[in-house]
């Protein structure tokens, strides 16, 4: 084989390895597939970094045989084993196939592209699967050296395009697939090598993404990946795999064995994998303190209850870092082990409600960090204190400022009466609005825009704000019929209106 083109191919990894270093940060913001933890960019960049640096042979075809052989026992991370493996099969070729390199090229595409499908159960399109896929498909199109290299990097480059339409979370999040780009990297670095252009892609800097995603918790808690000298064959491992976690990736000769698994049970896997064989390396990561970290690196974070995505989303607009949903049922230990997990080292709690504030009034007390709760009890009282949230000022500052804050406030619901009611002194008729501040029923109506009228009157509030959460079953045309008619009978009073999604079941108001 011509030594040219094995330096070409060597220099073609090395140019892929500055690109990842250059891209490591954008890639890892793009991370949102199969889990949000900002690791894709790292994974795909000290997998070959750590290959080409523990490879040292001055012969080309073998420096080049000693990556394909290292490479997959070098892999972190999902798209860093896919990636591997395609580099191995890629590689293979090369070293085994006599032909002219154009030939030579498609050969070790298709190679790469078929390794890389083989090791995964369920391949997953709109990812770096696809990406590779149709570089290939563009290789082989080509119908010289040149253009095979060129078809294959467009249509990788559209194919990388084409993620975010076939991936529900990457369409949501507006990003594209991140190991896909990772790849395109190598594809860049073929043309450039080959063809001595450069290629001119969007700087990376920074790239966007949508915290609602980020802010999903993954499923299971631990990434393992685990490399074990094999005493026996088990052919139905991936079966096994399978009952304990997902992501799984499996790549196997007849001496070693490499498993990469998204686990919350790692005693299990263990126990599975010494019953075939020996285990050499194993690296556990947590992945839930992971995505913490890459997303919460702030002085002061807020943690705070909420009910459904709408009131979660508005707490993360308001600068919430994390939101939890009432209805999780979060243990005491639960909620120890977030904050552990958590970068910053001052929190302030916001828990929204009366009993989840019984429930973890003590956590105050953890020494491990400094722990503040602010005691607000509604939905309406922990807008408000996360409105009058400064990351410009202390952590004291802030607190002081937001019980002031939350003193200011006046809240309760408005409801239907199901059935007729006599309390105190209101007889109400099932199919009456009353609306209640501190759960006693102060005012009803027999309709919405009434009994807020009733209510303002009563407290005797003509300006201010008045914010008025609704839910699903609520008409929002109707809601907002009666912002309109509130603005002409109290022209002094700022109305907000919010749809609080299908949790909320009645109205949840707040004036100040």
């Amino acid at each position: 084989m011509e030594k040219d083109f094995l330096k070409k191919i060597i220099n073609s990894l090395f140019k892929t390895l500055e690109k990842l270093e250059e891209r490591e940060v954008y890639i890892n913001n793009l991370n949102v597939f199969p889990v949000p933890d900002g690791d894709t960019g790292t994974n795909m960049l000290m997998t070959l970094k750590e290959t080409l640096e523990s490879t040292n042979n001055d012969d080309l075809e073998n420096f080049l045989n000693d990556v394909s052989k290292n490479i997959v026992l070098k892999a972190h991370g999902n798209s860093g084993i896919i990636f591997s493996s395609f580099l191995k099969g890629f590689l293979n070729k090369i070293l085994n196939f006599n032909s002219d390199e154009a030939n030579i090229l498609t050969k070790a595409f298709e190679n790469g592209v078929e390794a890389s499908y083989k090791i995964l159960d369920n391949p997953t399109e709109g990812t770096i699967l696809t990406v590779i896929r149709e570089s290939v498909r563009g290789m082989k199109e080509g119908k010289d050296l040149i253009e095979k290299i060129e078809k294959s990097y467009i249509y990788g480059l559209e194919a990388l395009e084409k993620t975010k339409e076939m991936l529900p979370s990457l369409k949501e999040a507006d990003v594209v697939d991140a190991g896909g780009d990772g790849f395109l990297s190598f594809l860049e670095s073929i043309y450039e090598v080959f063809t001595d252009q450069s290629i001119k892609r969007e700087k990376a800097t920074s790239s966007p993404f949508n915290v609602s995603i980020w802010r999903k918790r993954p499923v299971y808690k631990n990434c393992v990946e685990l490399i074990a000298d094999k005493r026996k064959e088990d052919f139905n491992i991936k079966e096994k795999l399978k009952k304990l976690g997902d992501s799984i990736i499996l790549v196997e000769d007849n001496e070693k064995i490499k498993i990469h698994i998204h686990t919350n049970e790692v005693d299990e896997l263990l126990k599975l994998v010494n019953e075939i064989g020996e285990i050499k390396e194993i690296n556990i990561r947590n992945m839930i303190k992971q995505q913490l970290e890459f997303l919460l690196d702030v002085e002061i974070a807020v943690i705070t209850f909420s009910i459904g995505e709408n009131i979660r989303e508005l707490f993360y607009s308001l600068g919430a870092s994390i939101v939890i949903d009432k209805d999780e049922n979060l243990s005491y230990k639960d909620l120890v082990e977030i904050i552990n997990d958590m970068p910053s080292q001052n929190i302030i709690l916001l828990p929204n409600d009366k009993e989840i504030l019984f429930k973890f009034e003590k956590i105050s007390e953890l020494e491990t960090k400094k722990i503040e709760i602010v005691e607000t009890l509604s939905i309406p009282e922990g807008i408000e204190a996360l409105l009058n949230f400064d990351r410009e000022k202390s952590f004291d500052e802030n607190i002081l400022n937001m019980r002031e804050n939350i003193k200011k406030i006046k809240s309760g619901f408005i409801d239907i009466s199901k059935e007729n009611l006599s309390i105190k002194d209101f007889e109400i008729k099932e199919g009456d609005f009353f609306a209640t501040i501190n759960d006693e029923i102060i005012v009803k109506g027999e309709n919405l825009f009434k009994t807020i009228a009733n209510l303002l009157n009563k407290i005797e509030i003509y300006e201010g704000s008045l914010l008025l959460i609704y839910g699903d079953e609520i008409d929002s045309d109707e809601v907002k019929k009666v912002k309109i008619e509130l603005k002409k009978d109290f022209p002094n009073l700022n109305v907000e209106i919010y749809n609080g999604g299908k949790r909320i079941n009645k109205i949840i108001y707040s004036i100040k």
